[in-house]
C-alpha cells in the first residue's frame, strides 16, 4: 500500500510525519532529492533490497540514492530503491518495505502499481503535483494551512537556508520557487472529487488540536491501528534539533503583520481557495 502525505511547502508535513511516526509507528521517505528517510524506534533490523546493512546517515542515504539509474535511458529497477526493516512492535511483521529518499524518479506508473500491491503501509511524502492516474491501494493524506502562516514560514525558510532575497509580495504571487498556493492545490481537487474513498485532507490546526481524531480519520482512510498513548513531539524539541527548519509552530494566523495592500492581494489571488479550505 502507498501512501502519499501531500502538502505545498510549509504547510506541516512535518507534523504529518511526526503524527505518522509516533502514532503510526511507520517510517516515512519523500520523494524529492534531499528528502530524509524518517525512521522510528519502533522499527529495527534495517537492511537494504539485498540483504545487507542499511546506514541511518542522511547524506549516505542521499549520496546512495542519488547515484541510483543515473543512466537517462537505463530502466528504472524498482528493487534497488527498497529498503525492509522490522517491527518491535505490534503486530511484529517483518520484511516491510519502504523506499530510499529522494525516490520521486522511481515512481514511474509501474513500480507504482507494485508497490500499491505489496503487503506493507509504505508513507511517502511529496510536494509534487498529483498523478494523473492512482491506482487500487494508493491514498492521499493531504495537510493544508492557513496561507498567511505559510507564506511568512516559506519567505523566512528560504532567506535562512538559501540565502534568497525575496519579498512576502513574491511569495503571495507564487514566485518563491513553488508555485501559486491556490494553483497547487486545484491541482489537486480533481483527485479530491473523484476519489472520495482514497483522499483525505486535514487542517494543520486540526491535527495539533486533536491527533487523536486525526489519526481516527486516517485509520478508517488506510485501515491501520495506531498508539493512542502516542504524543507529538513538541515543538520545542523540534525547533531544538534544527532551528532553520522548524521555526513555528503556531496555528494563530493574527500574529503575521501584513500590510493592507499585502491582505488585499492575499484576498485577490488566493480568497477562493482559502474559503473552499475553510479560512477566512
Amino acid at each position: 500500500m502507498l501512501i502519499y502525505l501531500s502538502s505545498y511547502p510549509r504547510s506541516g508535513n512535518s507534523l504529518m510525519q511526526d503524527l505518522v511516526g509516533n502514532f503510526f509507528e511507520r517510517p516515512i521517505t519523500g520523494v524529492e532529492e534531499k528528502s530524509k528517510l524518517i525512521f522510528t524506534k519502533s522499527t529495527e533490523n534495517w537492511r537494504y533490497y539485498n540483504g545487507t546493512s542499511l546506514s541511518k546517515n542522511q547524506e549516505e542515504l542521499q549520496s546512495l540514492a542519488a547515484n541510483i539509474d543515473k543512466k537517462i535511458f537505463q530502466k528504472i529497477e524498482l528493487d534497488r530503491w527498497l529498503v525492509l526493516y522490522d517491527l518491535n512492535v505490534p503486530p511484529y511483521t517483518k520484511d516491510n518495505i519502504s523506499l530510499l529518499p529522494g525516490c520521486g524518479r522511481a515512481l514511474t506508473r509501474e513500480n507504482r502499481q507494485k508497490l500499491a500491491s505489496k503487503n506493507s503501509y509504505i508513507f511517502v511524502k511529496t510536494h509534487g503535483y498529483p498523478y494523473q492516474k492512482y491506482f487500487e491501494n494508493e491514498y492521499v493524506v493531504q495537510i493544508v494551512r492557513h496561507p498567511k502562516l505559510v507564506f511568512d514560514s516559506y519567505l523566512t525558510f528560504i532567506k535562512t537556508n538559501y540565502g534568497k532575497a525575496k519579498t512576502i509580495t513574491e511569495i503571495i504571487r507564487g514566485k518563491g520557487g513553488c508555485g501559486s498556493w491556490s494553483k497547487w492545490h486545484q491541482k489537486w481537487e480533481p483527485v479530491r472529487q473523484s476519489q472520495e474513498n482514497t483522499f483525505l485532507r486535514l487542517r494543520f490546526e486540526d491535527i495539533l488540536l486533536a491527533p487523536l481524531s486525526a489519526c481516527d480519520r486516517i485509520k478508517n482512510l488506510i485501515g491501520l491501528d495506531f498508539n493512542r498513548d502516542a504524543k507529538l513531539t513538541s515543538f520545542e524539541e523540534l525547533h531544538k534539533r534544527n532551528p532553520n527548519y522548524y521555526r513555528s509552530g503556531s496555528i494563530d494566523d493574527s500574529q503575521y503583520c501584513y500590510a493592507a495592500k499585502e491582505i488585499s492581494l492575499m484576498q485577490k489571488l488566493h480568497g477562493k481557495m482559502m474559503r473552499r479550505l475553510g479560512y477566512e
